[in-house]
């Protein structure tokens, strides 16, 4: 991975606009930029990029694709008018965002680490560089002497159109550069996108799997070396009617020019059978490559879009397999679903549509109501109630996770600090990730003069698979400050166990599962008495949710679980 001082030898002379409305990240990344190139300008949305463009010229320019004020095609257009060559890094926010339509030097996907941005800016800079050193000062002198040249009437005119058309020459080379991938020399992803036409045509998206992990094993300059070699021996046998490509550094493109019937998806099972019988061979390493491959028919530049689509769903599945392009496969529906529900959720946000729904949690020993958990809710153009499980994944996709947190947060505080109940709130893998939990929850506390001894933190299932020491520092430092911790989902095995221990939680939330089946499955009744008793043993108070019937209820009781939570019991509504 490449670090700040590989970019020095390159870029000390260079300059670097960066345009991103997301302040605090290019605040994070401008900052270190700053010290190895020439000069770095930061613009908080695109009007203000598009006019440091007319003041200034840039070797590269970072452009994020999310922008409030022009679209993604609109602000391309606006740049390129001005620097019709200007090397461009798109950055975009979602898996269904169709970057690969668009001609720029490289794409990146947010959110991102920032060695993952400086292997790009190396490759992009030592391009430029390269350009530099001999392309570009030819031209600019012959540019120069052009100038002279055409001041001097009549006799010079037979100079001026010798050094026309060495100027386009050189033209010419720079932009078949840009055709051509430098590491392993194949035609690039411009090459592909003039050779994608009217005519039938079959595309094999090839994506390497697990490609950090060569990088981080082997380092950068051997998985150069292993991406050479892959690259030649899936030249070694394509057919005479196809031709490889080279688009990103774990990417092929296999393009098939009036493929015969299956002839796709016969050549997509040689390439998986070719490299999983021999490992790739370079130095004195061997490694056996394995393959994501996405297929498509068709015509033009959708071909490409489709392919990658299929290739991103083998992905999803595991990797290791070969996918045709189905628009109504279950993971294409789920995308375009993603891509309707962040539409909706960010129009919700404008309009102040998402909203609390609150459930009571009862306890068994007395019916006095004393706790409420606090439940997402949107509400739509039509003003029906959308339950967060159809769109909190999207807003994970386009990190909004946390500010659906925040305004749930919010407007429960605004509520309870009316009154003296207990209410419990979802936190998410990506609150603690984003490590504004603690500052935000005692500033909440101190603004409405509520006791955190009050809150509960219902602990969700992304955050107990994926722990981590900063994490659970987190929580252990809100147990000190009062707040009360619910494992949410809480199992029969071991690893829960260990989860609840670990995290020292007060109380645990029995998977729902369990609890709706419980009269007519004896197995489960066994199991929720095996947590209850343990629970107990523990100092550790039980939940019981999706309690609804009178028979579940008493069950319930009659086990010793301390709270139940269901429809039974009360449904969610918008006011206690």
């Amino acid at each position: 991975m490449a670090e700040l001082k590989d970019l020095l030898p390159y870029t000390k002379n260079m300059t670097l606009l960066y345009i991103d409305e997301e302040a605090d990240l290019s605040n994070k990344l401008c900052e270190p930029l700053r010290k190895v190139f020439k000069s770095v300008d930061d613009a908080e949305n695109a009007t203000l990029g598009i006019g440091f463009l007319k003041i200034n010229s840039y070797d590269i320019v970072v452009v994020d694709a999310n922008s409030a004020i022009m679209s993604t095609d609109i602000l391309l257009q606006n740049i390129y008018k001005i620097a019709p060559h200007q090397e461009i890094v798109l950055t975009y926010n979602f898996d269904g965002f169709s970057c690969c339509s668009f001609d720029v030097a490289s794409t990146l996907q947010k959110p991102f680490k920032a060695s993952t941005l400086l292997d790009k800016l190396l490759k992009i800079a030592q391009r430029v560089a390269y350009h530099r050193s001999f392309t570009q000062p030819e031209i600019e002198k012959l540019s120069t002497d052009l100038l002279y040249e055409r001041k001097r009437i009549g006799r010079f005119m037979l100079n001026e159109k010798k050094l026309q058309e060495t100027i386009s020459e050189y033209a010419n080379n720079l932009d078949m550069s840009k055709k051509v991938y430098e590491l392993t020399r194949l035609p690039s992803k411009y090459a592909l996108q003039s050779d994608l036409g009217a005519r039938e045509q079959a595309l094999l998206y090839i994506n390497i799997d697990h490609f950090d992990f060569i990088n981080t094993i082997y380092g950068m300059g051997k998985a150069n070396k292993l991406l050479r070699a892959t690259a030649k021996q899936l030249e070694f046998f394509l057919p005479t009617n196809a031709k490889l490509y080279h688009i990103t550094a774990d990417e092929f493109v296999i393009l098939i020019d009036e493929p015969a019937d299956q002839q796709e998806y016969q050549l997509a099972q040689q390439v998986q059978a070719l490299f999983k019988e021999s490992p790739v061979e370079f130095d004195e390493y061997n490694h056996f490559v394995v393959f994501s491959i996405g297929i498509a028919l068709g015509t033009g530049k959708q071909l490409f879009v489709n392919a990658k689509a299929a290739s991103k769903e083998a992905r999803f599945y595991g990797g290791n397999t070969i996918v045709a392009y189905n628009p109504n496969s279950q993971y294409m529906r789920e995308q375009k679903e993603s891509l309707y529900w962040i539409g909706v959720l960010k129009k919700a946000f404008e309009e102040d549509r998402i909203v609390n729904h609150y459930q009571p949690i009862v306890s068994n020993s007395h019916s006095h109501i004393k706790h409420y958990e606090v439940l997402c809710r949107l509400i739509d153009e039509n003003k029906k109630v959308i339950d967060a499980k159809h769109f909190i994944n999207s807003a994970k996709l386009v990190g909004l996770a946390s500010q659906v947190t925040k305004t749930v947060i919010d407007k429960a505080f605004k509520l309870f600090a009316h009154n003296e109940h207990n209410f419990s709130i979802n936190i998410t893998m990506y609150d603690l990730h984003e490590n504004y939990l603690v500052s935000f929850l005692t500033y909440k506390c101190q603004r409405y003069n509520i006791d955190p001894t009050r809150v509960h933190l219902e602990i969700v299932e992304d955050i107990l698979n994926t722990s981590t020491n900063i994490v659970d520092e987190q929580i252990h430092s809100l147990k000190g400050q009062g707040y009360h911790v619910i494992i949410d989902d809480f199992s029969s095995e071991r690893s829960a166990y260990n989860r609840m221990l670990r995290l020292k939680a007060e109380f645990i939330k029995i998977d729902g599962s369990f609890i709706k089946e419980i009269v007519l499955n004896e197995a489960y009744k066994i199991i929720v008495k095996s947590i209850v008793d343990f629970a107990k043993k523990s100092g550790i108070k039980t939940i019981a949710e999706h309690v609804e019937s009178q028979e579940v209820q008493e069950l319930i009781k009659e086990l010793g679980v301390d709270y139940s939570q269901g429809f039974f019991l009360g449904k969610p509504s918008f006011e206690l």
